[in-house]
């Protein structure tokens, strides 16, 4: 029988009884479990509905020892957070704060308190927080707690109000770095489980002026964190934060490598399992994955196209399991390790700091691991792990490959003075000139300074007519941007040049906003999802997330899709070397829902879909239509 389940817990290996006659004698003495005993094997049994039961009627028994009603409160918070009551788990929490004083000042206890605050009713998590916040005879850190968890529960209502400058007065009033530090990762912690729109909102008080500071610095960070979730802002996104190290001011630099994960209250025999170390029904397919946190959306897609996949494989007849170990917990990678022998390949990591954590403690050695990352440390793909993500090369060789055919042989850049600019600059500069596309103009312009955006487009044209003749235009910057820089091009009277954008333009046009078409009859650029005309393999995907209720199709999904069905039919296995996954890798042929990867000695290229933007979004390029066009515009 097909079989393909999502393992997070080891397996359950039942004995079997002896048949024969036990006499009376021979049976242990029976034991009968305490309450206090019922309530914690239920919570460490999954049974949460029946932990928090035991736990409530626990809660309130006079004949308790002081220590056991601690006991029984914890247990009863933690079972009413996992079942969505945090009305119940609140009240477990003053209590077990009144039992044992000073609790509400650990890290345990606020994490919590604070995960109830996201359930409630938004009148309800307001009053709450600003109750604690206003008593004075709560701890300076509960206090300053309490106010953070009460802004962004403002800014997710819309309602920026005086967050800011309260937030402002707490971080000054913080008696030291630790506790200022502290303040910054409750901040960046509560974000992270913020929806998208609370977010921006808090963006939008951030200045030139005051970015560097608290609480706009980590605001920023956790923008830049979210565009890094979104391929086509990734590569952008991971160069600002990178560049934002010398700009700004933090207690805990660590936020910039991401953002703290969220602690549980810990009950005896009740903390997550391990990953299953005994052998697993069929091929296992491996996830490495943040499952909580800015990236657990993320995380959760990928996870949803994967479950797809095997459940076609199990409908085929091929045995196969799903297991997922969560990047966030301290010990992912000692989870990894435990797997079974078999589970030689490993689909991720997603971040680039939890790749460098498995590289330096040897994971990489050990197990197989794809990446979903644009580019891996110099040297690394193909020797030390494999990349299953697109990169800047994958862009630019697309788009290089489809002007070529137009006949195009010289090109300019005209990019923004930063570091993403500068890279897709040179690398735009190097792969043209490998390719033999013969000429390439470079000209750099200031970002947020658009009167200097026209100087440097007249300065860019004028070395096209001074005889360095180009044809087209590489713009490695984001959508928001074009509708300033491209008429520059018109006004000085320069309307055939072919405008070749990067994967960044995807989301900026994803809005369906009004697009000036009149300037982009030439414009293209690269993706690697094609939700307008998907694949068989994209079409498969769909069918199957509708199915199971899972939302629609998209690139992360598809990533998950399409690892799946890789990794499972690779026969990659324990003893593999990296020359042997290279040849297995080399031998790949499979239908893809995203664009294809191929790999040449184990290094990855993608061959991407191109786009060009329509009135109201942007739509796969027809490219009889664009040479139609191209040939008419330069005849």
């Amino acid at each position: 029988m097909a079989l393909c389940g999502l393992l997070l817990l080891p397996l359950v290996i039942s004995g079997c009884l002896d048949k024969k006659r036990l006499a009376e004698s021979d049976l242990p003495p029976v034991v009968t479990a305490s309450p206090l005993d019922e309530a914690r094997q239920a919570y460490s049994g999954g049974n949460y509905a029946r932990a928090e039961t035991v736990a409530l009627r626990l809660s309130s028994d006079k004949s308790l020892t002081r220590e056991q009603s601690v006991e029984a409160n914890r247990i009863l918070a933690a079972a009413a957070l996992r079942n969505k009551h945090p009305s119940v788990a609140l009240t477990a929490l003053d209590q077990w704060n009144t039992l044992a004083p000073g609790t509400d000042n650990t890290r345990e206890w606020q994490d919590a308190w604070a995960r109830a605050m996201r359930v409630l009713s938004s009148h309800d998590a307001r009053t709450r927080a600003n109750a604690v916040y206003q008593d004075a005879s709560r701890s300076a850190q509960v206090r300053s707690m309490a106010g953070v968890v009460l802004a962004v529960r403002q800014w997710r209502d819309g309602d920026l109000g005086q967050s800011m400058v309260a937030l402002e007065n707490i971080y000054v009033s913080a008696a030291g770095s630790q506790d200022k530090a502290t303040l910054e990762r409750r901040l960046a912690l509560e974000l992270s489980f913020a929806p998208a729109a609370t977010s921006a909102l808090a963006a939008s008080a951030i200045t030139e002026s005051n970015r560097g500071t608290f609480p706009y610095s980590v605001i920023l960070i956790d923008n830049l964190r979210r565009e890094s979730n979104s391929p086509q802002t990734r590569e952008a996104a991971q160069a600002a934060l990178q560049q934002l190290s010398g700009q700004i001011s933090l207690a805990d630099p660590s936020l910039l490598q991401g953002p703290p994960s969220e602690s549980d209250i810990v009950i005896q025999g009740g903390a997550a399992a391990p990953a299953p170390t005994g052998p697993v029904p069929g091929q296992p397919v491996v996830l490495a994955l943040p499952l909580s946190g800015q990236h657990a959306s993320v995380a959760g897609k990928i996870v949803a196209g994967a479950r797809v996949a095997c459940d076609e494989l199990s409908a085929s007849g091929n045995q196969v399991s799903l297991l997922v170990i969560d990047t966030n917990q301290p010990d992912w990678v000692a989870q990894v390790d435990a797997l079974p022998k078999n589970a030689a390949v490993v689909g991720g990591p997603l971040r680039r700091d939890d790749y460098a954590q498995a590289k330096s403690r040897g994971l990489t050695s050990r197990r197989a691991l794809f990446a979903f990352l644009p580019a891996l440390e110099a040297g690394d793909e193909g020797r030390t792990a494999w990349r299953f993500f697109s990169g800047a090369q994958d862009q630019i060789d697309t788009l290089l490959a489809f002007t070529s055919s137009l006949g195009i042989k010289g090109y300019a850049v005209f990019y923004p003075e930063e570091n993403f600019g500068r890279r897709m600059a040179t690398l735009f500069d190097e792969r043209a000139r490998a390719s033999g596309a013969g000429n390439v103009v470079l000209q750099s312009y200031q970002p947020g300074d658009q009167n200097n955006w026209m100087r440097s487009a007249s300065d860019l044209l004028g070395q096209n007519k001074s005889g360095r003749a180009f044809q087209a235009i590489f713009l490695p910057d984001s959508w928001k941007n074009m509708d300033q820089i491209v008429p520059n091009f018109f006004y000085y009277n320069e309307t055939r040049q072919v405008l070749l954008g990067t994967s960044l333009w995807e989301q900026g046009l994803s809005g369906n906003s009004f697009v000036s078409m009149q300037y982009y009859n030439l414009a293209v650029f690269p993706g690697s999802w094609n939700a307008a005309q998907p694949s068989p393999a994209g079409q498969r995907l769909q069918s199957g997330l509708a199915g199971a209720g899972a939302g629609t199709a998209d690139y992360w999904a598809g990533i998950g899709y399409d690892f799946a069905r890789l990794s499972a039919g690779l026969g990659v296995r324990d003893g593999w070397t990296p020359d042997s996954v290279n040849a297995a890798l080399q031998a790949v042929n499979m239908s893809w829902s995203i664009a294809p990867i191929r790999w040449n000695t184990g290094v990855a290229t993608q061959q991407m879909y191109l786009f060009r933007p329509k009135a109201n979004g942007f739509a796969p390029l027809n490219e009889a239509e664009f040479r139609a066009a191209f040939a008419e515009a330069w005849r």
